[in-house]
């Protein structure tokens, strides 16, 4: 199973989540707070997932692989309305560092930090 794992005490995070959910086409991509889950239930997802690598970004675990913050977007975008015929643009040179750096801004404004 594909999950996608966020902050639900982040309204940033959880906005973020509940939009990506409205919109995924894919039935097979479970959308979690990690929050409600018990560390034994994260390990079983992934071994890498620990309270301090969730509360810092969303997590988007495809086939056995972990993607963080803007990487988890790129990879969710292919299973996502309208999104998915647009999705290659994330993979343009250059994109990754503006994604990064507008998630970071975004998460500082919507107050992300204060929530650690």
């Amino acid at each position: 199973m594909n999950s996608f794992l966020y902050d639900g005490n982040c309204p940033f995070c959880n906005n973020t989540a509940k939009r990506l959910k409205s919109i995924c086409l894919s039935k097979e991509i479970e959308f979690y707070s990690f929050r409600n889950l018990s560390p034994e239930k994260l390990q079983s997802i992934h071994m890498a997932l620990t309270e301090e690598v969730l509360t810092a970004n969303i997590q988007f675990i495809y086939k056995g692989f972990r993607y963080p913050g803007f990487f988890a977007i790129r990879k969710l975008a292919i299973h996502l309305k309208f999104y998915r015929y647009f999705f290659w643009i994330l993979y343009l040179p250059l994109v990754p560092i503006i994604g990064i750096l507008l998630m970071n801004y975004l998460k500082l404004r919507t107050g992300h930090e204060s929530k650690k």
